[in-house]
C-alpha cells in the first residue's frame, strides 16, 4: 500500500471510516460493517505497540483478519519511539494497509502512562514516534488525537504540523478536548481551520449520527469517521439515511452473533450479549428479548431468540424499523 493511501482515497470523495473503538472494532464488527457498506475504511481497536513487540499471541489475536476487512488500518499505542517502530514493521507484514497511533484516548490510566492523550503534551516523543515509524514501513501512517487539552486555539495547529512535518499522512481530530473526554457535544470549528493549515487529508470526527450527517459536518474536510452511532446500527454508513427492515436486523444478528463465537469462543458469546442487544427498537416486545439475549449461551441460543421474533411478528418482517441514533 503507498503512502499516498490517504491522498488518493480523498480524491475520489469523502473518506467514510468506523472509528476505531476498544471492545467493539473488533473483526467480526468490521466485516459486519464492510458486508453492508463494502466503500467504509475500518479502524481496529487499539493495540499496545509493547505488547505487540513482545506477544506472538497478541500478534495473532490482533493483527489477522479476513480479506473482507481490506482496506484496515490499524491503531496502536504506547509512547516509545522503538516499540512503535517495531510494531509498525509487524503490522506492515501482516497485510495492513495502514497504521493509526492514538494520540487522544483520555482514559486516567492511559494518560498517566504517557499515552494517548499524554503525548499532546510530550510533542517531542509524539513526532520521534511519528519518524520512527514513517521511515520504517511503506503503508502510510495517520495520528488520531483531540482538539487539545483545554482547547484548540493555542496548541492544536503546531501539534499537527509538527506530526505532519514528522511523516503523519492523515490526521483525524476528535472534536472534544481531554478534559471533556466523552462529555458535552463536539464542536469542529478547529477541525476546519486545522485543515487550512496541512496538505494531508484531515478527517473530522465527534457525533457523527450517520453517513449523511457526515457529508454535512465536511466542509473542507477529507472525510469522516462514525463510532458509537454506529453500535447496532451498521447501516449508518449508508448514504440515504438507509433503514433496514426487521428481517435485515435478524440476519445481521445472527451472522454477527456467529463471527464472535467463530473467532472468540465462550468469550464471543458473552460479547455478544452487548452487541445484540443494541439491534432492537420500535417494536412489540423489545425488553424480553433483550433479557433474552443478554442471558444467551450459544449460537442457538441467539437463534433461538431471533425465530422467536420471526414468530411473534411475522406481519414486521418486511417492515423498516427507525434506528435510535446515538452520537
Amino acid at each position: 500500500m503507498s503512502k499516498n493511501f490517504w491522498k488518493d482515497l480523498a480524491a475520489n470523495g469523502p473518506i467514510c471510516a468506523l472509528a476505531p473503538m476498544d471492545g467493539y472494532t473488533d473483526s467480526p464488527y468490521r466485516q459486519i460493517v464492510k458486508k453492508i457498506a463494502p466503500h467504509t475504511v475500518c479502524f481496529s481497536e487499539f493495540y499496545s505497540a509493547d505488547g505487540l513487540v513482545h506477544s506472538k499471541q497478541l500478534q495473532q489475536t490482533a493483527l489477522a483478519h479476513d480479506a473482507s476487512e481490506k482496506p484496515l488500518i490499524i491503531q496502536i499505542f504506547g509512547k516509545d519511539p522503538e516499540m512503535f517502530r517495531k510494531a509498525a514493521i509487524l503490522v506492515e507484514q501482516a497485510g495492513a494497509a495502514g497504521i493509526d497511533i492514538n494520540m487522544g484516548c483520555p482514559a486516567k490510566k492511559v494518560v498517566r502512562s504517557g499515552h494517548g492523550s499524554g503525548l499532546m503534551i510530550n510533542t517531542d516523543t509524539a513526532f520521534r514516534i511519528v519518524e520512527e515509524m514513517s521511515r520504517a514501513v511503506n503503508i502510510p501512517i495517520s495520528v488520531k488525537t483531540r482538539l487539545g487539552w483545554t482547547g484548540w486555539e493555542e496548541h492544536l495547529i503546531p501539534f499537527a504540523q509538527g506530526l505532519q512535518n514528522a511523516g503523519a499522512n492523515l490526521i483525524t481530530i476528535h472534536g472534544r478536548t481531554y478534559q471533556q473526554a466523552f462529555t458535552g457535544k463536539a464542536d469542529w470549528t478547529g477541525t476546519y481551520e486545522l485543515k487550512k493549515h496541512l496538505s494531508i487529508p484531515v478527517i473530522g470526527n465527534g457525533d457523527v449520527s450517520d453517513y449523511d450527517d457526515g457529508v454535512k459536518k465536511l466542509e473542507n474536510l477529507d472525510g469522516f469517521m462514525i463510532g458509537r452511532s454506529s453500535f447496532g446500527n451498521p447501516w449508518c454508513f449508508l448514504p440515504g439515511g438507509y433503514i433496514p427492515t426487521l428481517s435485515e436486523i435478524l440476519a445481521i444478528m445472527h451472522e454477527h452473533g456467529r463471527l464472535l463465537v467463530e473467532h472468540k469462543g465462550r468469550k464471543g458469546i458473552l460479547e455478544s450479549r452487548k452487541h445484540l442487544v443494541q439491534y432492537l427498537h420500535s417494536f412489540p416486545g423489545v425488553k424480553e428479548y433483550r433479557k433474552s439475549l443478554v442471558t444467551v449461551e450459544s449460537v442457538e441460543d441467539i437463534d433461538a431468540v431471533l425465530a422467536r421474533i420471526r414468530n411473534d411478528h411475522t406481519n414486521l418482517l418486511d417492515t423498516r424499523l427507525e434506528q435510535k441514533k446515538k452520537c
